[in-house]
């Protein structure tokens, strides 16, 4: 056995590097796209910016809360959006995260569209009164430009940030670095 291993030794270092190698383009193919809310490309009303100092940069987008609030209202009062573009530099399966502060139980989505395809939601998971991240549905991604739409679904939603990443096994857990080399402004 050490005759053979001392007569192919250079095998078993190209397995080394060939593993290595390997793994870096696999590592390297992850993909994380963080944008910070206030840095969308339009704002229709009754979105609007607000200032939190325990947002990210200390701004969020929202629907102002309506009064009278809850079982009574009978859904979204206008369309109220901001829209997002941002470029996918790896086609594949993105999961959407938002890092959100649902006002209730009747303050607690938002619609999402992405490509001006149907629209979804985010939300309703149960946690109020505190900034915390919320996971989405994924979406498929050529690379490319693409946009997301958060729209008015209940009056009292807040989003401070949201992220999509192809790694469907990550969870964020608190403020992410916004990742500019991915917005498109215009």
């Amino acid at each position: 056995m050490k005759a053979m291993l001392k007569k192919h030794w250079h095998l078993a270092v190209l397995w080394a590097v060939l593993a290595v190698v390997t793994a870096a383009y696999v590592w390297a193919a992850r993909v994380k796209i963080v944008i910070e809310a206030e840095n969308y490309v339009s704002i229709t009303p009754s979105m609007t910016v607000g200032s939190d100092k325990t947002a990210s940069a200390s701004k969020y987008v929202h629907i102002p809360l309506r009064r009278p609030h809850g079982e009574n209202e009978s859904g979204p009062a206008d369309t109220g959006n901001t829209v997002y573009k941002f470029k996918i530099p790896v086609a594949g399966v993105y999961r959407l995260w938002v890092r959100a502060n649902w006002y209730d139980s009747c303050g607690d989505s938002f619609f999402v569209i992405v490509n001006d395809q149907a629209q979804s939601w985010v939300g309703e998971d149960g946690t109020y009164q505190k900034w915390h991240w919320v996971k989405g549905k994924t979406y498929q991604f050529s690379a490319g430009v693409h946009s997301i739409k958060f729209q008015n679904r209940e009056d009292g939603a807040k989003l401070d940030q949201f992220l999509l990443t192809n790694d469907l096994r990550y969870v964020p857990t608190r403020i992410e670095k916004q990742t500019p080399s991915y917005i498109v402004r215009n």
